[in-house]
């Protein structure tokens, strides 16, 4: 008895042997061929889902058909008011000051049926641009309010961006989206402050 349980142990481990690796093998191909059947399928989809995410917002818009007009070229605003201004910066005890002249490049956009860009006709539009005017001194109390707390160096010409960018948006938050408000029944003119202009700038 105790010879046929050990030769009946001896045949189980020799099929062991035998077959285990083979069995092992069709484990490993299973495995593969699953690994190659999600990977093909899912992809595809994962990609585009990560490509959209390092996407930034505006080129996923065009992506939707959703894509905006490209910004045109804007109308030159010149004001007496806003030329030859002094402020003194911040930091100097007013031992220093900069002078400066500045002009604004509008846009404008009309809304009605739907949004069209209208700027190339804002200089014949002498009612919007009177309108303006009669806040010339009110744009450049903001804009000098603006500059009063810049430093020299934030003044720099290589820094001078962030101080027009602080500008654009005050005058338009302050002044041109109270003049243009939009959506608004009586008033389907859009006019904002695309660019601001430092036409001249001395610092002493």
């Amino acid at each position: 008895m105790g010879g046929e349980g050990a030769a009946r142990k001896g045949d189980g481990g020799s099929i062991l042997r035998k077959w285990g690796p083979l069995a092992a093998m069709v484990l490993l191909a299973q495995s593969v061929v699953a690994f190659a059947i999600i990977w093909f399928v899912f992809k595809d989809n994962v990609t585009a889902q990560q490509e959209r995410q390092l996407l930034p917002a505006e080129e996923l818009t065009k992506k939707a058909g959703l894509e905006e007009e490209p910004d045109a070229l804007p109308f030159i605003y010149a004001s007496d008011e806003l030329k030859n201004i002094t402020a003194n910066p911040a930091g100097t005890n007013a031992e220093r000051f900069v002078m400066f002249s500045i002009k604004l490049g509008l846009v404008a956009r009309e809304h009605r049926d739907s949004p069209r860009d209208v700027t190339s006709g804002l200089a014949r539009n002498t009612a919007a641009l009177e309108r303006i005017r009669a806040y010339d001194s009110l744009i450049k109390s903001r804009i000098v309010r603006i500059v009063r707390l810049q430093t020299v160096e934030q003044l720099d010409g290589r820094n001078l961006e962030n101080v027009q960018e602080k500008i654009r948006h005050e005058v338009n938050q302050t002044v041109l989206e109270r003049l243009f408000p939009i959506p608004d029944d009586s008033n389907n003119l859009e006019i904002r402050v695309q660019d601001v202009i430092f036409s001249d700038i001395i610092i002493q």
